[in-house]
């Protein structure tokens, strides 16, 4: 219950912070938010990885710590455009991305849940740690093409355009840093895991 608060705090003053910045217009400042955020995010994630790796703790509580995080980034991006798309400011795509990130989101979380349930149960599904991983590979290679997809089509650094009813430079920094937050997630959980296996091969 402790954890599920901490959690609830944190993706509401994350919450707080992008909207607040995102109905003062500003750019600058909504990139810097946005940054903070999902930097932050990371940063979690990676002490917690790191922490249970010391721990020695199982790899289906690991996984599912990861999943949890990537879960927390998704539907933090899910609802800060639901928010601001919907209260604040105009943009005609909001809606498609906003489901899409839910559902990969939900996904996350209900993965993470079942890693749980493994866990509780004493087993461990190579099948679905597995899939963890090639998932994880695979956030890692699309949120690397996100983020240079959105420098080359100048969407990064994000500006604000005149064009009624496309003013998507508040998602494009949700966008970008959402991507970085799950790029440094799975790159860490990727890297230990691997440091991990590397170990226990030469302690063999």
């Amino acid at each position: 219950m402790a954890s599920l608060a901490i959690w609830m705090t944190t993706l509401t003053i994350c919450l707080a912070a992008i909207i607040l910045s995102a109905a003062a217009g500003q750019p600058t400042i909504h990139t810097f938010v946005a940054a903070l955020i999902g930097l932050c995010i990371a940063g979690m994630a990676v002490g917690e990885n790191w922490q249970q790796r010391k721990g020695g703790v199982t790899e289906n509580t690991v996984a599912a710590t990861t999943a949890r995080h990537m879960g927390l980034v998704w539907i933090w991006g899910a609802l800060s455009l639901f928010v601001t798309y919907y209260f604040i400011l105009s943009w005609k795509e909001w809606l498609v991305f906003t489901g899409a990130f839910a559902v990969v989101g939900i996904l996350c979380l209900l993965f993470a849940a079942t890693l749980d349930r493994d866990e509780e149960a004493g087993r461990k599904d190579e099948t679905l740690l597995n899939l963890a991983k090639y998932l994880s590979i695979g956030q890692l290679i699309g949120m690397g093409l996100a983020m240079v997809g959105l420098i080359i089509d100048g969407k990064f650094p994000a500006t604000v355009k005149e064009t009624v009813g496309w003013q998507d430079w508040a998602a494009n920094n949700i966008f970008f840093f959402g991507a970085l937050s799950i790029a440094i997630i799975t790159a860490n959980a990727l890297y230990t895991k691997s440091k991990r296996e590397t170990f226990k091969t030469l302690s063999v």
